[in-house]
């Protein structure tokens, strides 16, 4: 397996370690696995191969695969886990999680290459029909495998923030918390122009925010009453402030698959997402979904808050439909398709 190291690991990397640690044990008896790591010359704090990856990524394709060839060693098959890895020169499946870059000028750039090592894969394999389609238009890919992200209940359960933790941090309930990016496509701008008008209605609400640290949402916050950046955190206080929360808010415009939202429902926690992207795919009937306007995303976070029966039947589908989504279920899906590969 290929992955990209990341000094701020979010759901990519998530997928990366969860997958990889599903399949060892579940199949730890058939396959081996080798995990390779690349990073760039300068990264900081991470483990890895380093490589010129800038200038892999100028490479002509056939210099690029035969690096990506030198690096990977004499695998069967080589699951690369990221575009901006370098290919593998020889049968690989690649997982493709969402095209935003090709999308977004905010989100970085792909190597030249990306489309034509895409559609040199054995297989590729995206977590969501929408993830698929993006592969399909944007880079030509022929057939795809969708095979959905899975989450961790261990998470899930974690303990909620005590009312002490919450105060020491400035928070207060109804909490309404926001776990991710920053750029452009995770529509912060939709969440903080709402946000007046759930505290018009809720004036003892708190959002809570947290994630890399961003200069967009650093001047989206600026002035903006009763909410609180918390920075980036380990995922264990995420989940627990999750546990914590009435609401999560899921205002993308644009996800692969939405890793936030299902592990929201998971937790038993009322998502309020824009229905856009992968979300309506992930999270179905088990969300509140809206159109990406203030006033309607607004509503439904008030909606949630106030609760009642239906919030509550909302709380159960969420538990219900995250139960649908394992580790292990993407580990059997994901080794169908070496097999395939391999034939």
């Amino acid at each position: 397996m290929v992955r990209m190291a990341s000094a701020a690991p979010m759901g990519q990397q998530l997928y990366e370690s969860e997958l990889r640690s599903a399949i060892v044990r579940e199949f730890g008896d058939q396959w081996q696995v080798d995990d390779r790591v690349v990073l760039p010359l300068r990264a900081a704090g991470c483990r890895g191969r380093r490589l010129p990856l800038r200038l892999v990524w100028a490479a002509p394709y056939p210099l690029a695969a035969a690096i990506g060839a030198l690096e990977y060693g004499q695998a069967d098959l080589v699951h690369r886990m990221d575009l901006r890895a370098p290919p593998s020169g020889r049968r690989e499946v690649l997982t493709i999680h969402d095209l935003c870059p090709l999308r977004f000028d905010d989100e970085g750039s792909l190597p030249h290459w990306a489309g034509r090592s895409a559609r040199a894969a054995a297989a590729v394999i995206c977590p969501s029909e929408f993830a698929a389609s993006e592969a399909q238009d944007l880079l030509g890919v022929r057939r795809t495998h969708v095979v959905a992200n899975g989450v961790d209940f261990d998470s899930a359960a974690a303990a909620p923030l005590t009312s002490s933790e919450l105060g020491q941090l400035g928070l207060g309930g109804p909490l309404v918390v926001h776990a991710g990016g920053a750029t452009v496509r995770k529509n912060l701008e939709l969440l903080a122009t709402a946000w007046p008008a759930v505290l018009a209605e809720h004036p003892d609400a708190c959002l809570a925010l947290c994630g890399p640290p961003h200069i967009r949402r650093d001047e989206l916050l600026r002035g903006l009453p009763s909410a609180r950046y918390l920075g980036y955190r380990p995922r264990q206080f995420v989940a627990s402030l999750i546990r914590a929360a009435a609401v999560v808010a899921v205002p993308s415009g644009y996800e692969g698959f939405g890793l936030p939202a299902l592990e929201a429902m998971a937790a038993g926690v009322v998502v309020v997402a824009a229905a856009c992207g992968a979300l309506p795919e992930v999270c179905g009937d088990a969300a509140l979904l809206v159109p990406p306007k203030p006033a309607e995303f607004a509503a439904a976070i008030g909606a949630a808050i106030v609760g009642g029966d239906a919030v509550d039947s909302l709380r159960a589908a969420g538990r219900a439909r995250a139960g649908l989504f394992s580790w292990e279920r993407a580990a059997r899906e994901t080794v169908d398709v070496y097999a395939e590969a391999l034939t």
